[in-house]
């Protein structure tokens, strides 16, 4: 079972994010469309992905959650390296209207503007697995 430990690693990352977008949600606060099971495809579905935005296909959805009423998380899995969409979603996000700059950390993006406060696309391949996963949050602005 290949999902079970994405699963497992993708429950820590949120954790991690949590702590670190300073939101004053607990997990409690936590809504959304997770419900502890992986779907294939489906990114039609998620209407809070900025414009332009496209996963790489397969891919299968492992979380897209709301945290309170302000950020949405979505980790996705996929089987071979997205680090060649990097300039795709670079180019939709700027034109889209959004500051974007690339982060050396992750090989991903992070990104600002409209009503996105903070937003970043993380790339990783976690540990014991042959998948890599993607990780798109987003932070709204406080209207």
């Amino acid at each position: 079972m290949k999902q079970l430990p994405l699963a497992k690693i993708a429950s820590v990352a949120t954790l991690l994010l949590l702590s670190a977008c300073g939101t004053n949600a607990d997990t409690d606060g936590i809504v959304g469309d997770d419900n502890g099971s992986a779907i294939a495809g489906g990114s039609q579905n998620i209407d809070w992905l900025p414009a332009g935005l496209a996963l790489p296909e397969p891919h299968t959805v492992l979380q897209n959650s709301s945290i309170g009423t302000r950020t949405q998380l979505l980790q996705v899995s996929v089987p071979d390296d997205p680090s060649a969409e990097v300039p795709a979603w670079k180019a939709a996000l700027e034109a889209a209207g959004y500051s974007v700059t690339e982060s050396a950390a992750n090989g991903g993006l992070r990104f600002n503007g409209l009503d996105v406060e903070s937003g970043q696309i993380a790339i990783s391949r976690p540990q014991g697995t042959d998948d890599y996963m993607i990780q798109i949050d987003i932070s709204r602005q406080v209207q």
